[in-house]
């Protein structure tokens, strides 16, 4: 049988290779977890890194598919650095993640069974597909103090329910929530001013949408395959509707939409004709006018029926003389 095995270099633990279900790292001395240090121990269930542990290097945990529990350092800055628990498919709790740093490519990709990551105000980066397929996660909450986040990052994880954003939060990436079927909450950050491209592609679960003001642009295939989505409200700031962004979406019956739109991109609401129709709201006429344009140009006019829920052109006019007889004095009316 293999003795235990732990190797020390230059204050970064390089290799541990142990039999016990339990690696309590508590009062050893090193500051970073190399690279592959854990890689594939198949016993272990339990990690305790001591407290000047800052760096968890490049799939220093991958593998592990007993790994059940990590313990972070509850006083210092951490990073995760790519695939660093990339499918320990039964890590269910990791300690302290209030001070994780930054969060690399796949770092927690497959870890099926963990439940809950709460980013605390230390987080900067999270890496392309970084949570892709946790499969028990249910809500999140992501801090404004977040400068980049990458694409996918929360991809296929198929119970998410919720997501809170911070006001100030401006990252914004690819198909973040892509294929979140069980997502049926978002709360936009102001910071936000895109929607990009698959954001919410076959969210299946999502039944109403308002597209806050701040939000200029929604990206190609934004809203695509959310197969329950039955009414968008676009408030006045959205410009660009992108190819395809509302396509695959057999329940959406109505999609009101502001002044402000000006391009819409191929297929916007989908391809060819319908009988069941998505009905468009306006304001005005020259809105009515100008989204039949756009309609046709991008070939979902057979798909569509726009409608005026404005006031026309002649009852504002009445209006306003209205309001202009009841403001002029008595003395000056002609009679």
């Amino acid at each position: 049988m293999k003795k235990d095995v732990i190797k020390i270099k230059k204050w970064q633990l390089l290799r541990r290779r142990s039999r016990e279900e339990l690696a309590d790292l508590s009062t050893a001395d090193f500051v970073a977890v190399g690279k592959r240090a854990f890689h594939g121990q198949k016993r272990l269930e339990e990690v305790i890194l001591p407290p000047a542990a800052s760096a968890i290097k490049t799939e220093a945990f991958r593998g592990c598919k007993r790994l059940k529990k990590v313990v972070l350092p509850c006083n210092s800055n951490v990073g995760l650095a790519n695939g660093a628990f990339w499918g320990c498919t039964r890590l269910q709790t990791v300690e302290n993640t209030a001070l994780i740093s930054s969060v690399g490519v796949r770092t927690f990709a497959d870890c099926r069974m963990l439940r809950e990551v709460a980013f605390g105000r230390e987080l900067r980066k999270i890496g392309d597909e970084a949570f892709r397929g946790c499969r028990s996660l249910r809500t999140l909450f992501l801090p404004s103090c977040l400068t980049t986040v990458g694409k996918a990052a929360f991809g296929d994880c198929t119970e998410l329910e919720r997501v809170d954003m911070e006001d100030a939060l401006s990252a914004t990436a690819p198909e973040l929530f892509r294929g979140c079927i069980s997502l049926s909450e978002v709360t936009f950050a102001t910071g936000w001013r895109e929607i990009p491209k698959g954001t919410f592609r076959d969210c299946s679960a999502l039944t109403e949408m308002t597209v806050p003001m701040q939000i200029q642009k929604i990206g190609r295939r934004a809203f695509f395959g959310c197969a329950r989505l039955t009414a968008v409200t676009l408030e006045n700031g959205v410009t660009h509707i992108g190819a395809k962004a509302f396509a695959k979406t057999p329940r959406l019956k109505e999609v009101v939409v502001s002044n402000s739109l000006k391009r819409l991109g191929s297929g916007a609401f989908g391809l060819g004709f319908s009988k069941e129709k998505i009905t468009v709201c306006v304001e005005n006429e020259y809105m009515l006018r100008r989204l039949k344009r756009l309609l046709f140009l991008c070939g979902s006019s057979g798909r569509v029926r726009v409608e005026q829920i404005g006031k026309t052109l002649e009852e504002r006019k009445r209006e306003r003389r209205r309001t202009t007889v009841e403001q002029t004095p008595v003395h000056l009316i002609d009679e």
